[in-house]
């Protein structure tokens, strides 16, 4: 299975986080540099968006901040 052919490798990417305010019943985002490598992806077709949605909770699946497509920690590679 050849999966992100394209796939781009970032040293400590800065990402966009997702983090709740129970006091307000809302959420908001906050921008967060990360340690460590992570893959940039952009996924193309339908089996790469299936493998995205399906991946275990264990496995970290981030929002860069700037430009497009998702970051992922390389052990899924």
């Amino acid at each position: 299975m050849n999966l992100f052919p394209d796939r781009i490798l970032e040293k400590n990417p800065l990402v966009i986080i997702r983090k709740e305010d129970p006091k307000k019943d809302d959420f908001y985002f906050e921008t967060k540099q990360l340690n460590g490598l992570y893959y940039r992806v952009i996924p193309s077709n339908g089996k790469e968006v299936f493998f995205l949605q399906g991946l275990p909770k264990n496995v970290f699946v981030y929002v860069p901040a700037e430009g497009n497509g998702l970051l992922l920690t390389l052990n899924l590679f």
